[in-house]
């Protein structure tokens, strides 16, 4: 028995009809993108090195329509962050272009992957993109050979094999402890890059990096480079523990919204050193003593770039790590290693960790070395730094000396030039 009635079975099958229809569009349209994706010839696509400005793309292709535009899409290491660069052209159907990625500019630290591909858009709105390539972004000044553990690989370009085999073997066992201690499942492999003078070194530093850096760990692209001279046992037992740890640290915190405070990392990186923190408790006794410490909270974020304050900041930062392991315990402190990988505040971590918050910490911490309190930087009403005398002299920073010398040179020589203070630079790396 027909229950519904010709006209409304008529309005279904249409209904049904123009339904079909719609949903075949998207088919439609991606089907003839793919066909047209499919249409562009690679002819050429390579790219090279060019240490220490950058990287030099070349491409050569060819589609059936006029390609518009053209991206290239590239990442560090493993990354998930793209970077987009867009190449001037004149749009036709074969385009042949060259590209300079500037690290100057967009600075990457030399020993890692690049991971890069093309985006293609014809007139019609058409992409397609070219599969993805890997180059190894390295100093080429040098004719590096390398090394590897499980976890580590050493390059170094001073034919020495035992003494990077040494480096091997400190980096490896400093990972074998500390994946333990920090709390590290799966360790991603690191690269550690031997420079053997500061002048080889210094190239592949950024811009207006601090001089006294012997250096440089970057937890997220998995690489170290580092000056080690040849034969220098002792410095490879500073160094390596040293930036491995920052490493590892990395590795095991690694979250989207937060890490730990800088005095944290850089007070674990120092406690695991083979030596080379000798006299940092003499320096955090002297400044207490003054009472001019800093306080933990100062020390959350990067340190000063003056080298007389980054000394000190890095002698607290190992004085408030040992104190958390004296008084809380080392189980207190893995607490709130672990509480990090949450993405919590620092505040939230210690509390987690330790029952106390950043200025609890603070107060504690200096209970224990007799803090007077902090005391004024000098006399006078411009609270000077006596650090500022140590560094600078102490004609340069006493304000007044240096206005009696600007006035008695105006004064004898007619200068109509003014005298430019010297100041301290901030360290934002």
């Amino acid at each position: 028995m027909n229950l519904l009635p010709t006209a409304v079975r008529r309005v279904l099958i249409l209904f049904l009809v123009g339904l079909v229809a719609l949903t075949s569009v998207p088919l439609a349209t991606t089907v003839h993108r793919a066909a047209a994706a499919s249409e562009v010839a690679v002819n050429n696509n390579e790219a090279t090195t060019d240490f220490p400005d950058g990287v030099n793309f070349t491409l050569d292709v060819e589609g059936a329509r006029k390609i518009t535009r053209i991206e290239l899409l590239y990442q560090a290491a493993d990354l998930e962050t793209l970077n987009l660069e867009v190449p001037e052209f004149k749009p036709r159907k074969h385009v042949t272009l060259s590209h300079h990625l500037d690290f100057r500019v967009n600075f990457e630290p030399s020993g890692i992957d690049i991971t890069y591909r093309w985006r293609l858009t014809d007139d019609k709105g058409n992409t397609t993109e070219t599969e993805p390539k890997t180059l190894l972004w390295s100093d080429n000044r040098f004719d590096w050979r390398s090394q590897s553990s499980h976890d580590v690989t050493v390059y170094g370009y001073r034919n020495n094999d035992a003494f990077d085999k040494l480096i091997l073997d400190s980096a490896q066992s400093t990972v074998d402890r500390l994946k333990v201690e920090y709390g590290v499942e799966s360790v991603t492999p690191i690269r550690i890059w031997v420079y053997n003078s500061k002048k080889d070194f210094s190239a592949a530093q950024q811009g207006n990096s601090s001089e006294w850096i012997a250096g440089t760990a970057y937890p997220q692209l998995h690489v170290i480079l580092a000056i080690l001279p040849e034969g220098n046992k002792g410095e490879v037992g500073r160094v390596i523990p040293h930036e491995i740890s920052h490493q590892l640290l990395y590795q095991a915190t690694m979250n989207p919204f937060n890490g730990p405070p800088t005095w944290l990392d850089e007070g674990l990186a120092v406690l695991v050193q083979d030596g080379g923190n000798e006299g940092l408790p003499a320096q955090v006794e002297d400044a207490a003593e003054k009472g001019r410490l800093f306080s933990v909270r100062a020390l959350n974020s990067s340190f000063p770039y003056d080298p007389a304050d980054a000394a000190l900041a890095y002698a607290e930062s190992l004085s408030i790590v040992r104190f958390i392991i004296d008084h809380f315990g080392e189980d207190k402190l893995a607490a709130v290693i672990a509480a990090y990988r949450d993405g919590v505040s620092h505040d939230e971590a210690l509390m987690k960790g330790l029952s106390v918050d950043i200025d609890g910490l603070d107060r504690l911490w200096k209970e224990s070395l007799d803090y007077p309190g902090d005391q004024p930087r000098g006399t006078g009403t411009t609270g000077h730094d006596s650090r500022w005398t140590d560094f600078y002299g102490t004609g340069l920073a006493s304000g007044v000396l240096v206005i009696l010398i600007a006035l008695l040179a105006v004064s004898l020589f007619g200068l109509t030039t003014g005298r430019r203070t010297r100041r301290p630079a901030q360290h934002h790396g």
